[in-house]
Formats: C-alpha cells, sequence, structure tokens
C-alpha cells in the first residue's frame, strides 16, 4: 500500500499537480484542466475579496469577469487550484447558475447540454457536453480551452476582445462570433462567423534570429548591478536567447482552418468543412473533439511543444525582470504579449497532456511541463505593479 501511495505521489509531482485547498465534498475527483495588440490585450477575471485570508497578488488592473448564466445538463467546477488563496467554498462540486469563476477554477461539461459564461464588459461563451477548460491564470486570456467545442459571441462595439487559449494558439474575436474546438490530441478547429475573429498560432519550432542587445541597454544594465559583473555578463548572454516571433493571422468571416497542436496548418477534415448548419456543425465538432486519438503520440507531441513553449517563457521572464529601464516600451510590450501567448499555450497543453497521461503509457515527457504554475505565478508577480 504504502508503495502504490509512494508510485502515485511521484506521478503527482511529475505531472506538476499541486492542489491548493481542500474539496468541499468527498465525491470522486475530475481530472480537468488545466503587430502585437499588447495596449489592449489584457482581460482580468476578478477575485472575491477573502475576509479569512491574508491578501493576495491581484491581477493587473483592467475589467473581467466569468459568471455562470445557464447551465443545460451537468457541469462540475474544479476551484481546488484557485489562484486566489484560501477559500472555504474551494474544491470540487456542480457548477450553480451565478458563480464567479476565478483563475485557476476549471469547468468540466458532462455528457450532452451545455455552460454559458458572460463575460464582462461584453460577450459570452458557452462551452458544450464532453468540453474542459479553466479561467485563465495568466495575464492576456480569460479562458483556456483544453477539450471540446466552444461558441464565442462579441457584441459590435464591445469595450474589449475575448481571447481563448487553446493547445494550438490563442483565439481572439473582437466583434461577431466564432467556434473553437480542441481535440483528444490537442489539434484546434477555429470557424469564423464575423470579420472579428484573429488567431495567434504557434510560432515555428526553429529558433529565429536572436534579438540582441544594443550597446546602450547593455551599459544601463551595468549600471543597475555594478557589484556582480560577472552575473551580468551571464545575465547579458541569457538576453540574447531566442524569443520566437508569433504572427496573427485574421479569419474571413465563413472561413474555417484547422491548427495541429504544435500551431501549425492542417488539413480540415471533410465533415468540418461540409458542416454548415450552426447545430449540425457543433454536433459534428463534439464528434471529432470526442473522438480518441493514440494518447502516446499525442502526450509525445505535445510535451516536445510544451518544451519550446518553457524555453520562450524563461527567455521572456529573464528579459523582463533583468532589463528594467533598458528596455523601450515598444519592446516591453512585445515580450509581455509574447510571453502572455506562452503561457496560454502551455496552460492549455499542460492540461491536455495531464489528462491524456490518465490514459497510461509513457508521462516522463510531460516533466518538461510540470513547471508550468511556477512559471505563471512568476509571470503575475513580475507584472503586477
Amino acid at each position: 500500500m504504502r508503495g502504490a501511495q509512494s508510485g502515485g505521489l511521484l506521478l503527482l509531482l511529475a505531472l506538476g499537480c499541486s492542489p491548493r485547498n481542500t474539496p468541499r465534498d468527498s465525491g470522486p475527483r475530475h481530472s480537468v484542466a488545466a503587430p502585437v495588440d499588447a495596449g489592449s490585450m489584457v482581460v482580468r477575471v476578478d477575485p472575491e475579496p477573502d475576509a479569512g485570508a491574508p491578501p493576495a497578488p491581484s491581477p493587473r488592473p483592467v475589467a473581467g469577469r466569468l459568471t455562470l448564466v445557464q447551465i443545460t445538463g451537468a457541469a462540475t467546477l474544479d476551484s481546488s487550484l484557485r489562484l486566489s488563496g484560501r477559500d472555504a467554498d474551494a474544491g470540487v462540486g456542480a457548477a450553480a447558475v451565478g458563480q464567479s469563476i476565478m483563475p485557476g477554477d476549471s469547468l468540466l461539461v458532462s455528457g450532452p447540454g451545455g455552460v454559458t459564461l458572460a463575460v464582462q464588459p461584453g460577450g459570452r461563451i458557452t462551452l458544450h457536453g464532453n468540453s474542459v477548460a479553466e479561467a485563465a491564470g495568466h495575464d492576456g486570456a480569460v479562458l483556456v480551452l483544453s477539450l471540446g467545442a466552444a461558441t464565442i459571441e462579441v457584441p459590435a462595439l464591445t469595450a474589449d476582445a475575448v481571447r481563448v487559449d487553446t493547445p494550438a494558439g490563442r483565439v481572439i474575436v473582437s466583434a461577431g462570433g466564432c467556434t473553437v474546438a480542441v481535440a483528444d490530441d490537442g489539434s484546434t478547429f477555429v470557424a469564423a462567423a464575423g470579420e472579428g475573429v484573429t488567431v495567434w498560432p504557434s510560432p515555428p519550432a526553429p529558433p529565429a534570429r536572436a534579438t540582441r542587445l544594443t550597446p546602450a541597454q547593455i551599459a544601463a544594465l551595468r549600471q543597475q548591478t555594478p557589484e556582480h559583473p560577472v552575473l551580468l555578463d551571464v545575465e547579458i548572454r541569457e538576453l540574447d536567447a531566442v524569443l520566437r516571433p508569433v504572427a496573427s493571422r485574421a479569419l474571413r468571416s465563413g472561413e474555417r482552418v484547422l491548427f495541429s497542436p504544435l500551431g501549425a496548418v492542417a488539413p480540415t477534415p471533410r465533415p468540418l468543412a461540409a458542416a454548415r448548419d450552426e447545430s449540425a456543425a457543433v454536433a459534428t465538432l463534439q464528434r471529432w473533439a470526442e473522438a480518441r486519438r493514440p494518447n502516446v503520440v499525442a502526450i509525445g507531441v505535445l510535451s516536445r511543444a510544451g518544451a519550446a513553449d518553457v524555453a520562450d517563457i524563461n527567455a521572456a521572464l529573464i528579459r523582463l525582470r533583468a532589463s528594467g529601464a533598458a528596455l523601450a516600451e515598444e519592446t516591453r510590450g512585445r515580450i509581455a504579449s509574447q510571453l502572455s501567448l506562452a503561457l496560454g499555450r502551455l496552460a492549455a497543453r499542460s492540461r491536455r497532456g495531464r489528462d491524456l497521461a490518465v490514459r497510461g503509457g509513457d508521462v516522463t515527457a510531460l516533466v518538461q511541463m510540470a513547471r508550468f504554475e511556477a512559471l505563471r505565478d512568476e509571470a503575475r508577480a513580475l507584472q503586477t505593479p
């Protein structure tokens, strides 16, 4: 018995799981996850105050909130990994209309039906049956969809766009509608129903050219930390680490595109391309997303992509932490955007990989993504004023 418990603990550590609260019931816990528009990209999910705990660091002060407004069928809310600190009501239980979804909270929609979330200041996200999503714990997105189909609706003239992260990249809806579906292996399908849909697919796998520091930036760094010249030389070399560029792509109304788990455009299956009626299209997407793929292959692909995300995140954190005033405002905004995009992809890939690992296979590759929560928390602390 003791050996089995030790093995389970090691697996949890390898997959980066770190429960933060006590479940509110004793029922079975579901395995659920988990030019740049830097001026308007940040959407915060406001945490509610916790009177019984010391104040926790809050996200950046901009509008944004997720609220459950409609539930059809069964839905489970897992708030045991909530970022806002201790909460007497945190744990695993049935979702209820009127609940606010906090950063780190996960939603599992079981069977037929769906869950509709209101996104402030405007917009709605409907998670269809057998989907897994969580409120984003990183700046720049409001939701992470790691499995299943979702419909995003944003009225015209809404103050801010709705941003959803997937294993293949970020989907941004500033006006109109969009259907997004994430398959068992992390492949992501996007169908635009309006002209206000943009996708930020993953960057190319090969490293791009390094970003070089100018002599003025190096001099500014040396003035900031003159007592550690050797360490500073190492930091300067690390600051030249590659930050892979990410290209956005605006979708035409009615356009449909499929991205591989690595973010590359893939051939769209005929059933997905042929479905025109909205209800029929959603049903087709659900069947496509629910179909099981070879999990060992999927874990390998996701872990390879996740390792590249970790490298991007580390490069961005190093530059933001060490450069200080040496970075121009525009450059700092670009790096912060790249950091946000990499965190979003890693969140979705890490959650999808953890859920695939439940089915077995060699999960040692997932250790590369196990640092996600620590990297996310470091980014939050670094970006909080």
